[in-house]
């Protein structure tokens, strides 16, 4: 009977986990830390908490690969826009305080935060006109933005993923 109570109370942290995961992981997809991983980790704890029969290698081996995925889809988003709006390095660079940032003056300063933050980043580091800057932040924004949905929709696939081939 305590292995029966032991087991309920361990599957259960296990999904409460997941969940946390699952929830922390979206907001990731959002702000700029690594949202995919904890998608996975989410999948993993879920995985677990299920018990038997365990998900095959080769379902792992399919989220693993969406999570690479969706971080280099991310990356390859924000690069190429603030690179087709003229934007440097800096400019993305400046986008991730301005998204940390920004992040505490949610919703609009989740818009506004990249945008300055490519801004400043052209300005101060750069030494660019004001004009070739704000060109740049509106790039480097919607970069972000594009790079926030292919995340989103990536940590989507992949709980999709996930729950079809797991029940």
């Amino acid at each position: 009977m305590w292995d029966t109570i032991v087991s309920y109370g361990t599957d259960g942290l296990l999904y409460a986990a997941a969940v946390i995961l699952c929830a922390v992981g979206l907001v990731g997809c959002v702000l700029p830390f690594p949202g995919h991983l904890f998608v996975l980790g989410a999948c993993i704890c879920a995985g677990l908490a299920h018990g038997e029969p365990y998900p095959s290698w080769w379902m792992w081996g399919i989220l693993v690969v969406l999570m690479a995925l969706g971080m280099i889809v991310d990356t390859l988003c924000s690069m190429a826009g603030a690179k087709k709006f003229g934007g440097s390095k800096a400019a993305m660079w400046g986008v991730i305080p301005g998204v940390i940032i920004g992040a505490f003056f949610a919703p609009i300063g989740l818009f506004v935060g990249p945008f300055l933050g490519a801004f400043l980043a052209e300005v101060v580091i750069m030494r660019r006109e004001l004009g070739k800057s704000t060109v740049s932040g509106v790039g480097a924004t919607l970069g972000y933005l594009a790079g926030v949905l292919s995340r989103s929709a990536v940590a989507i696939v992949m709980l999709l993923f996930f729950f079809i081939f797991m029940w």
